[in-house]
């Protein structure tokens, strides 16, 4: 995987997403923030509440795992919360060539399982940036 956040093949950015049931269940959508340097990915998801109990109208959770070439791996972990389970949600997917689009499976330790796919939203202020410079080079040889 690429080194820094703004290297080309890193997954560092906003995604939004949805997961569905092995059942035929769904989809639920979710929105992510990743972060990833040098291979590990970490960040937050957020996705409305389809399970607990109580006032909560949506659910948050951490991630954690890494990257390498088109393989993605993390676990997501909800944030503590009126009927909400700690159990850990193990996520495996592949990439797209242009890192804009991961889809795979998600499974509980019990085997309870189901699928889901990302779509890169942006890529935060290093994609912006990038962009920027594209286009002054762009503008330049003109």
């Amino acid at each position: 995987m690429a080194e820094g956040p703004d290297s080309e093949g890193n997954l560092t950015g906003y995604w939004s997403g949805s997961f569905s049931y092995a059942g035929g269940e769904g989809p639920t959508p979710f929105s992510a923030h990743i972060s990833e340097i040098s291979g590990s990915i970490s960040g937050t998801t957020l996705e409305p509440n389809t399970f607990a109990r109580g006032p909560l109208t949506e659910l948050s959770a951490d991630i954690m795992g890494a990257a390498n070439g088109s393989s993605v791996s993390f676990v997501k972990r909800y944030h503590r919360g009126p009927g909400v389970h700690r159990h850990p949600i193990y996520y495996s997917g592949t990439t797209d060539a242009k890192f804009t689009r991961i889809e795979g499976t998600w499974r509980f330790n019990d085997g309870f399982s189901g699928t889901f796919v990302m779509t890169r939203a942006s890529g935060g202020a290093y994609a912006v940036a990038r962009e920027r410079e594209a286009a002054v080079t762009r503008s330049s040889k003109r």
